[in-house]
C-alpha cells in the first residue's frame, strides 16, 4: 500500500487531539498580529462576498444570531454602548431612517414599552420635569399658553379633568392664593407642600367619616401676618374656627418666634419686623412700646412679646 500524507496526518491528529489542540492555540497566541492581518486582507479582498455569506448564515440563524449578540453585549456593556454611540454619529441619518421604519412597524409595542417604563419611573420623571421647568421657566410658560390658545376647548376640559383628581390640590391653591393677597406667604420646601396635602386629605377623610364640616384653620391669622405654612395650620370643626375668627389666642403668641424666623430667612428681614408691627398693632401696643420691643429696650407698661423676639 502507497504511503499518504493526508491520511497519515490525519490519523496523527486523532490520536493526538489534545496535544495538537494545545499546538495551534500556542501558536496563535504567539502570532495574534499576524493572524489579525491575514483575516484583514483577506476579507478585504472577498468583501462583498463575506458580507452576503454573514447576510444569508443571520437570514438562517435568526434567534442564534440574536442571542450571540445579546451574551455579548451583556459581557461587554461599556463597550458595546461606546461601539453604538460611535456608529450612531457617523450614521445619524440613516439611524433616524433606521428608527423612523421600526417605529412604524412597532407603534403599539413601543407605545406599551414607553408606558411600562414611565410607570416604574414616576418619581425620575417628575424630577427631571420639575428641574427642567425650574431652569426653562420662560420657555416652559411661553410653550404652555401657546398650547392653551391653540387647544382653548381641550385646555378647559384638561383643566377640569385634573381638579377632580386633584381636589386636596385645589383647595391648598385657593389657600396659597389668599395668603399671597395678604403677603403672609414664604417658599415652602417639598416635604412641607406634601404636608399641607396631607392635612387637607385628613380635612375630607375627618368630613365623611364624620359627616361634620372641618376647616383648615390658620392658628396665628393672615390678618396679623400669621403664614400659610404647616408650622401654623391645623383642623378645627367649622363651628370653632368661625368664631375664633381673627382673635390672638395664647397658641397663636407662642408662634410668633417661628413666623419671625421664616420671614427672615424666606422673605427678607424688613418683611419680619413688617410682621412684628402687624403682631403688635394686633395686641393693641402703643407706639413707646412697639419702639421699645422693635430695638430691644424692655417694656415698661405690655410686656407681652418682650420674650419672643430677644
Amino acid at each position: 500500500m502507497a504511503y499518504d500524507k493526508k491520511v497519515s496526518d490525519k490519523a496523527y491528529r486523532e490520536r493526538n487531539r489534545e496535544q495538537v489542540a494545545a499546538t495551534k492555540k500556542a501558536w496563535a497566541e504567539r502570532n495574534r498580529e499576524r493572524i489579525k492581518e491575514k483575516q484583514k486582507a483577506r476579507y478585504e479582498r472577498n468583501r462583498e462576498q463575506q458580507k452576503a455569506k454573514s447576510k444569508a448564515w443571520a437570514e438562517l440563524n435568526r434567534e442564534r444570531k440574536a442571542a450571540t449578540n445579546k451574551a455579548w453585549a451583556e459581557r461587554n456593556r461599556e463597550r458595546a454602548a461606546a461601539t453604538k454611540k460611535a456608529w450612531a454619529e457617523l450614521n445619524r441619518e440613516r439611524k433616524a431612517a433606521t428608527d423612523k421604519a421600526w417605529y412604524e412597524r412597532n407603534r403599539e409595542r413601543k407605545a406599551a414599552t414607553q408606558k411600562a417604563w414611565a410607570e416604574r419611573n414616576r418619581e425620575r420623571i417628575a424630577a427631571r420635569s420639575r428641574n427642567w421647568d425650574k431652569l426653562n421657566r420662560e420657555k416652559r410658560n411661553f410653550i404652555s399658553k401657546s398650547w392653551r390658545e391653540g387647544n382653548h376647548d381641550r385646555a378647559i376640559a384638561a383643566r377640569k379633568a385634573w381638579c377632580e383628581r386633584n381636589p386636596e390640590s385645589v383647595a391648598e391653591k385657593d389657600r396659597r392664593r389668599k395668603a399671597k393677597k395678604k403677603n403672609a406667604q414664604v417658599t415652602l420646601t417639598s416635604k412641607e407642600k406634601e404636608k399641607l396635602l396631607v392635612l387637607e386629605r385628613t380635612r375630607r377623610e375627618l368630613q365623611r367619616e364624620t359627616g361634620r364640616e372641618y376647616h383648615i384653620d390658620h392658628i396665628l391669622p393672615l390678618a396679623h401676618g400669621g403664614l400659610h405654612h404647616p408650622v401654623n395650620l391645623r383642623i378645627l370643626e367649622s363651628t370653632e374656627n368661625i368664631s375664633k375668627g381673627d382673635k390672638l389666642l395664647p397658641e397663636a403668641i407662642a408662634l410668633a418666634p417661628e413666623h419671625f424666623r421664616l420671614y427672615s430667612e424666606r422673605v427678607s428681614p424688613q418683611r419680619a419686623w413688617e410682621f412684628v408691627r402687624q403682631l403688635a398693632e394686633g395686641l393693641g401696643l402703643s407706639e413707646d412700646d412697639l419702639d421699645a420691643l422693635i430695638t430691644g429696650k424692655p417694656l415698661k407698661s405690655k410686656p407681652t412679646l418682650e420674650d419672643f423676639f430677644t
